[in-house]
């Protein structure tokens, strides 16, 4: 079961934001912090990734105090960080998971597991990858619904992306199914997680 709450500083960091700010505002969230924070995997991370913040223009008053060179990150050292570019689901707003409903104003959404999976497909490198790896190990995400999903969801919109020959070689699970030598050490680790069967 997700924790109820962040660790520390993000507990500090999000109870000043929701203070400060004049309304309440929902966070679409990706990245380590929700790989980390709701998910469970213990590693570090000094950002909180949002594809959106709703209202639209709650985003400047969220920049200048909890972004990049903020108060709240020169206090904490962890900011808010809205990533412009990131490749995701169609329908992922349909399938996010409220986290951490601690907070009248600050309202957290993570991306569920296999919808999180493929925000990291495109950049590859070792981080991301041992984030799947963790989802996958945890039971969290499998082959069939991830392949599904990049399919019906992704692939009409990228289809040139390199994800393309990421998610061939996890549906094949062979390591010579990889395109390219810049990414087989990666796809190597992605086609060899064992699933683990989700609880219940």
């Amino acid at each position: 079961m997700p924790p109820n709450r962040p660790a520390e500083p993000w507990l500090s960091f999000l109870t000043e934001l929701d203070a400060a700010l004049d309304a309440p505002a929902d966070f679409h969230c990706i990245g380590g912090f929700v790989v980390s924070q709701h998910y469970g995997f213990a590693r570090e991370t000094a950002d909180l990734d949002v594809l959106t913040v709703i209202p639209p223009e709650a985003a400047a008053r969220v920049a200048e105090l909890a972004g990049k060179g903020s108060p709240l990150q020169r206090k904490h050292r962890v900011y808010i960080d809205h990533v412009g570019v990131a490749n995701y689901p169609d329908d992922y707003e349909s399938r996010l998971i409220r986290a951490f409903p601690i907070w009248p104003k600050v309202r957290l959404w993570a991306l569920e597991p296999h919808d999180l999976a493929l925000t990291k497909l495109e950049r590859t490198n070792d981080r991301d990858i041992r984030d799947v790896v963790y989802l996958a190990k945890a039971g969290l995400i499998t082959r069939d619904t991830l392949i599904s999903r990049f399919e019906t969801e992704l692939e009409p919109h990228h289809a040139q992306d390199v994800g393309r020959s990421l998610l061939a070689a996890f549906a094949l699970a062979e390591p010579r199914a990889i395109g390219t030598q810049r990414h087989r050490p990666a796809l190597v680790e992605w086609t060899q997680v064992p699933e683990t069967p989700s609880p219940g």
